[in-house]
């Protein structure tokens, strides 16, 4: 049910086009600090006895929040400098689902998959030759996305790829290029998206940006074959800032 209503349950990629706003909290406020959207790609592979293997591929831009146009800059509301924003490339990531009760909520007809996930992991950026851009040597992140569809439709023989809505909290610490370094607070992601069946449900300049980036990103099941982040992305691209004058 999990599979089929965040997926599908034959081979086969699915589509999810997103957009939301980063907020800043510090322990004085809180308060929006840039847009994000992005088309998601998951292809699903179905293991046999109830197991199915997921592999995605992330493409995205930055924006004024509840815009889908594209920003190469924008001012940081909490220290009034100018930021400059790296574009999103992730993936592949996979993931295998197997059989178990998947954390859920029913009411009437509605359904809701939740399952917090907790990642710690080993910053790429050194705190010690990036520390304006790196928050320490350790980076601990908590993603909740959530995935609602219709119970009827789940339980519909006949469906293979249910209708979907996804929802995405995240909560992670200063990204990089908001170049905020050890002040204390985080990052808040919050976000909707839809699983896509229609093209023309996505936005027109969505749309543009993908095919001009990332050519055939739709109609493949494998768009690049070289994992990536957007930590090791920004690492690649940007140089050392010493501190927020620069």
């Amino acid at each position: 049910a999990r599979v089929k209503l965040a997926g599908t349950i034959e081979d086969g990629a699915v589509h999810y086009w997103s957009a939301g706003t980063i907020f800043g909290v510090t322990p004085d406020d809180t308060k929006p600090m840039v847009g994000w959207t992005n088309l998601l790609k998951m292809t699903w592979k179905n293991l046999g006895n109830g197991s199915f293997h997921c592999r995605n591929y992330d493409v995205g831009y930055f924006t004024e929040p509840g815009s889908y146009q594209r920003v190469e800059k924008f001012k940081n509301p909490f220290t009034g400098k100018i930021n400059y924003p790296i574009d999103v490339r992730n993936g592949p990531f996979d993931i295998v689902l197997a059989p178990k009760q998947h954390p859920h909520h029913i009411l009437g007809d509605d359904i809701w998959f939740e399952e917090p996930k907790h990642f710690r992991f080993k910053n790429k950026l050194d705190p010690d030759q990036w520390p304006m851009s790196s928050t320490g040597e350790i980076l601990n992140m908590l993603y909740v996305d959530g995935f609602h569809g219709k119970v009827s439709d789940l339980e519909n023989d006949g469906t293979v790829s249910a209708p979907s809505q996804v929802s995405i909290h995240h909560v992670n610490p200063w990204y990089p290029f908001f170049l905020m370094g050890k002040q204390a607070g985080v990052n808040y992601w919050h976000g909707r998206g839809i699983k896509v069946f229609d093209l023309s449900l996505v936005s027109s300049t969505m749309l543009d940006y993908v095919e001009t980036v990332v050519p055939g990103f739709l109609e493949s099941d494998s768009p690049w074959l070289t994992r990536t982040d957007s930590y090791l992305k920004y690492k690649l691209l940007r140089k050392p800032v010493k501190n927020r004058l620069q």
